[in-house]
This record gives C-alpha cells, sequence and structure tokens, in this order.
C-alpha cells in the first residue's frame, strides 16, 4: 500500500477557516480647509491617509486657487467595505499628522449600497477653526431592554450621554418622550424613548465620541466591536454639523433591543501561573478582580479567589449572577491589584448569555499568555543586524567612520525612551557592518520579542510602531537570526509542516518550532485520537537546521504500512 502523509496545522488545538466576501466600494469625497494650519501651498503638499487604504500611500488633495476658498483642498477615494466605519486623518506632506483634539482618528460610517458616494463633511485641519461653532445637539436613546431587565427604573434611574463633547462629565438628565412610539419584536408598541438637547461647542465637522450612562450603578453602554469607534473603546461617535441644531437618529442603550430577561450564574475563571512565574502576582499580597459591564467594570468589587486545596492553586475563581437577553453579548476583563493593572488585549473578553440557569466559561490565561509564551529560565539571546547601505527614516546614511553608533530598543520587555543610553551593539566581525549584542531576557520574559534598532538613539529605523518581531525558539541561549536595517522582520510564531520522500518506511518531516509547539500524530481523520510526541516539543528537542526564521526542527518519521496523518500543537 502507498503511504500517504497529510500535512495539518492546528493553532492551539483549533483549526481556522476563512471565506473570502467580494467588497463593494463607496467613493469617499474628503474635504479640509487649510486656512488656520500654518500650511505653505506653495512649497506643501496635502493628502488624506486611513483605514480604506491601509494607512499606506496617501489620497493626493488639490485646491483651487481661483475658487472660493482657496484654502479648500479636496481628493476622492475609492473605499472598499460598505457599511463599516472608516477611520482617517489629514496629513501635510510628507508626514505631519492632524493632532485632533479627539486624540484618535476621524470617523465616517460607509453606506450600505455597493457603488454609493459619500461626501465627508468639511474640517479645519487639527480641528481648529477660524470661529468655533455652537450646535444644538438632540441624543436620543431607546430604554425599553434597561428597563426590562432592571437596570433602569423610570422616574428613579437618569440616563444621559457622555462623551469629548462634555469630557466626559454630567449633563442634564433625557426626558422620556411619550410621542415617539417603538413596536418591538414581539409586536408590543411602548414610549420608552429618552430624549435630551444639550449645547456643544467644537469645529465643523469634527468627530467627537459619546456613550449613554445610567446613573444607577454607574452603567455605561457595552457596544460591539466594527459597528463604532473602532480606535476608542467602542464609543459611539457623531460629526458635528455645521449648522444650529442637529438630532442624532434613536438607538437602543448599549444596542440591545427588547426581549425576554434571563438569569445566569457564571463561572469566570482565570489562570495566574505566568504573572506569579515572573514576579509579577504574589498571592500573599495580591487580589484578582472580574471586571466588566455586568459590575459597571469594577463597582461593585468582584473578587475573584483559589482554591488552597485544589490541584492548581494558581486559577481564581468568581461566581456572578447576571441578568440580562437571551444571547448578549457580556464584556469583561480580569484586573490584578499589582502593578500589572488591567488585562492589556486589545479588546475585551466577551460571552454569551445562555438560556440555562448556570454556565461555566473556560480557563484563560491572564493577559492570555501561557506559560509557554515566556521564557522557563534565563536566556542570553544574540541580536544582530546588518547596517550595509543603511538610511534613517530621517535620511541620514549609517557612516561608522564618523562615530555613528547603533543602539536596540525593546528588549528587555519594553521600550524605553529613545537616546544613547539604550543598549549599544558593536561590530562584530570588526570593520564589518555586521553589529551585534548579547541580551540576558530572565525568566518570564516573551518568548516573542518585540524590538527596534537606530542610528545614533533616535527612533528612525522604521516608520512608528513598525518594529522586529522574532521569536526565541530555544531557553538558555539562542542566536535570532540576521536583521537588516530598515526592513522590518515578522517570523511566524511556529509553521508548516515540509514532509519529504518516503525513505526505507521513514518520511523526514521538518516544521517551525518553538518552546510548547510539538508534533501529533493519528491514523485518520475520521474523530480518531490524535498521539502526543512530547520528545519533539521545542523545550526540549534539539535535532535542528538554521533558516530565516531561526532554528527549523527536524526528525525522520516511521511511516508503517498505513496512512499517518501528522499536524503541530502548541499548548
Amino acid at each position: 500500500m502507498k503511504n500517504h502523509i497529510e500535512k495539518v496545522i492546528v493553532c492551539a488545538g483549533l483549526l481556522f477557516c476563512s471565506t473570502v466576501l467580494a467588497s463593494a466600494n463607496t467613493l469617499v469625497s474628503f474635504q479640509v480647509d487649510m486656512s488656520t494650519a500654518g500650511f505653505d501651498p506653495a512649497t506643501q503638499t496635502v493628502s488624506a491617509h486611513g483605514s480604506f487604504n491601509g494607512w499606506t500611500t496617501g489620497v493626493p488633495l488639490t485646491n483651487n486657487p481661483a475658487g472660493p476658498n482657496p484654502y479648500l483642498w479636496t481628493g476622492v477615494a475609492d473605499a472598499a467595505t460598505n457599511g463599516t466605519v472608516m477611520e482617517y486623518k489629514y496629513v501635510i506632506d510628507p508626514g505631519t499628522y492632524e493632532s485632533i483634539p479627539k486624540g484618535n482618528n476621524r470617523l465616517a460610517t460607509l453606506p450600505t449600497t455597493s457603488g454609493a458616494s459619500l461626501i465627508l463633511p468639511m474640517v479645519y485641519f487639527n480641528d481648529v477653526p477660524t470661529a468655533a461653532i455652537s450646535v444644538d445637539l438632540t441624543f436620543q436613546v431607546d430604554m425599553a431592554q434597561q428597563i426590562n431587565i432592571g437596570a433602569f427604573t423610570p422616574g428613579t434611574s437618569v440616563v444621559y450621554p457622555k462623551g469629548t463633547f462634555n469630557s466626559w462629565g454630567t449633563y442634564d438628565g433625557m426626558t422620556n418622550d411619550p410621542t415617539i412610539l417603538r413596536t418591538n419584536l414581539n409586536g408590543l408598541v411602548s414610549s420608552n424613548v429618552y430624549v435630551g438637547t444639550y449645547p456643544v461647542l467644537g469645529s465643523p465637522g469634527q468627530t467627537m465620541d459619546y456613550k449613554f450612562y445610567i446613573d444607577t450603578g454607574g452603567k455605561y453602554e457595552d457596544l460591539a466591536a466594527g459597528a463604532v469607534d473602532p480606535s476608542d473603546h467602542n464609543n459611539r461617535f457623531f460629526n458635528l454639523a455645521d449648522a444650529p441644531a442637529q438630532s442624532l437618529p434613536v438607538v437602543f442603550f448599549s444596542d440591545a433591543p427588547y426581549s425576554t430577561a434571563i438569569t445566569n450564574a457564571v463561572t469566570f475563571q482565570v489562570d495566574m501561573i505566568v504573572q506569579i512565574e515572573n514576579g509579577n502576582f504574589d498571592p500573599a499580597l495580591h487580589t484578582v478582580e472580574l471586571r466588566g459591564n455586568f459590575n459597571s467594570w469594577g463597582t461593585s468589587q468582584i473578587l475573584c479567589t483559589n482554591d488552597p486545596a485544589a490541584p492548581d492553586t494558581n486559577i481564581y475563581r468568581a461566581v456572578v449572577s447576571i441578568v440580562d437577553s437571551a444571547n448578549a453579548t457580556e464584556q469583561y476583563k480580569f484586573w490584578s491589584s499589582s502593578s500589572i493593572g488591567w488585562e492589556n488585549m486589545a479588546n475585551n473578553r466577551t460571552f454569551q448569555m445562555t438560556n440555562a440557569p448556570a454556565q461555566a466559561l473556560p480557563v484563560v490565561y491572564f493577559n492570555n499568555v501561557s506559560i509557554n509564551d515566556v521564557l522557563q529560565e534565563d536566556t542570553v539571546v544574540t541580536f544582530s543586524i546588518n547596517m550595509t547601505n543603511a538610511v534613517g527614516t530621517d535620511s541620514h546614511s549609517f557612516d561608522p567612520s564618523v562615530g555613528d553608533t547603533v543602539y536596540l530598543n525593546g528588549v528587555p520587555n519594553g521600550f524605553l525612551s529613545w537616546d544613547t543610553s539604550l543598549p549599544q551593539l558593536t561590530n562584530n566581525p570588526a570593520d564589518s557592518r555586521i553589529y551585534t549584542i548579547e541580551m540576558l531576557l530572565p525568566k518570564g520574559s516573551p518568548v516573542v520579542q518585540n524590538y527596534k534598532y537606530s542610528i545614533n538613539g533616535t527612533d528612525n529605523e522604521a516608520a512608528q510602531g513598525s518594529n522586529h518581531n522574532r521569536v526565541v525558539r530555544r531557553a538558555g541561549t539562542y542566536a535570532l537570526p540576521l536583521d537588516v536595517f530598515g526592513t522590518p522582520y515578522a517570523e511566524p510564531s511556529f509553521g508548516p509542516l515540509a514532509i519529504g520522500a518516503v525513505v526505507t518506511n521513514s518520511v523526514p518531516v521538518s516544521w517551525l518550532g518553538r518552546p510548547g509547539v510539538h508534533l501529533q500524530t493519528a491514523a485518520d481523520l475520521s474523530g480518531g485520537k490524535w498521539q502526543d510526541l512530547p520528545g519533539t516539543d521545542g523545550a526540549t528537542w534539539t535535532n535542528v537546521t538554521m533558516s530565516t526564521n531561526g532554528f527549523v526542527s527536524v526528525t525522520n518519521y516511521p511511516t508503517g504500512a498505513t496512512q499517518t496523518f501528522l499536524r503541530l500543537i502548541k499548548r
């Protein structure tokens, strides 16, 4: 029988697939007034940058010197994926981005219709107008479901908007408008819409964030990612109209329409082992809290505790009774009283309410950093970079003959201020353009290192936030592959199986390994059990070759008389 080897890759035990959907396009018209920008049209140009093209090359804008407003610069872009929120900013080329009061980006919701057009509001660069405007802004929110689940009591509770327009402060409460009737999914007609009008001072077209807030329990809305401001805690947003008055559409509080209320006893579980081992958490001194939309992100406190008699004392748990809609999405994170504070993932954790009296969520690692994502011992890592023909983003050409030096930032475990106190590399061999440095990464350091080089101590290797990401694939001592200045490189964490031809009932197998990654085998894919080969784990495996991504694990696997399936798994 001919042997058959199938290559399977499974990340942390999960097989992912993706579907490519056809995207519709929107023609977006940009317009910005440069009259207050300190801008010289004779020597400078303006462009629009944003999520519509991955923040890459900007859309060039032009003005009409003979037009009614010679300071107005306009242009058109083809922005993909209708119905999404587009982020953008205006830029004085070659790279002076707006610094707008909101602190993030301008926002616009693209139309849902394929081939539609959108004219963005005219704004002033940096939101610095010739004169501020005052707009009577009307907010409207449907509180039906919050009344239903007991989060809002008419006549006692108060709801109002908080946002950048009032520094997230307190406004007068909104009042119920009985003339606004709404029909819910059950056909019931109600008048639970609350309305409030407030004077808002700002710049024409300025993007402002907000959320609705209930004073009872100090409850902010919880909004799903993607439907609102994607860059700022998933807040709602509006663009201030250049008009005396503006009315925002009616929305449901937390985007939750009226539905049947249910109660779940939910068990939350977090493993603190990594934080304990790297010295960030001391069980004798520190506590773990659960914070989410169900306790106003910390008020009242929900303490997680461990069981000293349990087989694993590093797991902290809390059981919380939550009342909400069936299938409602709840958001939460864990918080430590130690110096680490909040979990630092980009997005909140989420789960859906089940129509059952209780549910237990799976154990997660604090910060989603597992024991196999950190080094289990102190490790000396060699960083090396080729400085041949190196030129910084500041146009400075590297020349060691005039005293230019090379520095490393981001290691160990975090970026420091850019200056000449950073770790300095030396050329090795002497008089070459190859520079190296050995750095001690203490136990508990991330396996994936994020770092950047510098000429003379300034952030000039690549654009801000564009860094090298490489994997320490062996504990104790490890030399990272050679980097090239100005070419940030991101290694895959672990990767594809490569399988050669069968030779004498064995097959050569290679894979990009690391601690916590090993092979598994199975005779078929019809539900049979996978067999672990823990000896192939990168923590102990020594049979390797080198590649541009570091160590590649290699072995000859016996094929036997039947087909064999192989896959990689990360613990």
